[in-house]
């Protein structure tokens, strides 16, 4: 009787898949920079392609947050806050340690030993200087353990990320620590699947998140990362709020209230001073 095997069919690349992946490459190593333009034209002319494929991979790119796209304007390399990359963290953690309580009595010996193998060999090359096999490895690993765990939605929100996940990837290996610290953790990672000792390995996934978060950030920042997006809307909330107050009459009376200097001059009829009113908030 003959063996029957079910698999998803193997696609071929199209002329989109190629371009949407030599875009990603470039914008992954620093070749394009965050808040370069991406003219269609000049693309089309670089990788002697015409414009209907250039157009759709900015289309992926845009879908999965790494280029940003204005009407009638263009589109550029997106610039990221800390908010956007710590967010990007905080969701693949929790999609990620989920998926590991379900996927770590289901991946395969044999695909587990499959990464630690890919993994010992990104080592290698990353002693000859070489970080390409690491960010490889590193999805792989992550895809496999989100694809184990069996659930399409968690897998498909995945996907969407896939494109930030790698350029994230890239701007930790930019720090010295970040791919050697990042290989170990993945191969113990690795080895406590193997074992059986889920709970381990998901709270080492949780430290493999934190310590990943940190490390794009100094990346991609260069140094100290910047306040978060939201810190100045906060600060312009909380001194407007300040400013309220101070109009709100609480316990005595306006009236009653005892009068600063401006106030004393103002009831007497006096012109105070112009002042220009410089915002505190940067």
């Amino acid at each position: 009787m003959p063996v029957r095997l079910t698999a998803e069919p193997i696609l071929p690349l199209t002329l989109v898949d190629r371009v949407h992946e030599r875009l990603s490459d470039w914008i992954l190593s620093g070749r394009l920079q965050p808040g370069d333009w991406l003219r269609i034209q000049e693309l089309a002319q670089t990788l002697k392609v015409s414009d209907t494929p250039i157009r759709e991979a900015l289309i992926r790119l845009q879908q999965s947050g790494v280029v940003e796209t204005t009407p009638h304007v263009g589109s550029r390399v997106r610039r990221f806050t800390r908010q956007d990359i710590e967010e990007s963290f905080g969701l693949r953690e929790a999609l990620e340690c989920y998926a590991l309580q379900h996927a770590g009595r289901r991946v395969s010996p044999a695909t587990l030993q499959q990464l630690k193998q890919q993994l010992k060999a990104a080592a290698a090359a990353l002693d000859a200087g070489d970080t390409g096999p690491a960010v490889a490895a590193d999805i792989a690993l992550h895809t496999e353990l989100i694809r184990a765990a069996g659930n399409a939605r968690i897998l498909g929100l995945f996907a969407s990320l896939r494109d930030q996940v790698k350029m994230f990837a890239g701007f930790g290996n930019r720090t010295p620590e970040g791919p050697r610290r990042f290989l170990q953790m993945h191969l113990r990672l690795v080895e406590l699947l193997i074992a059986g000792n889920i709970p381990s390995a998901v709270r080492l996934m949780r430290d493999h998140m934190q310590l990943a978060k940190e490390n794009s950030l100094r990346g991609y920042f260069g140094g100290k990362p910047p306040p978060s997006s939201t810190d100045g809307a906060d600060r312009r909330r909380e001194a407007a709020l300040g400013r309220t107050r101070a109009k709100v009459s609480i316990g005595p009376r306006q009236q009653d209230r005892p009068r600063s200097a401006r106030g004393q001059a103002a009831q007497r009829g006096d012109r105070p001073n112009a002042t220009t009113f410089t915002p505190q908030d940067g």
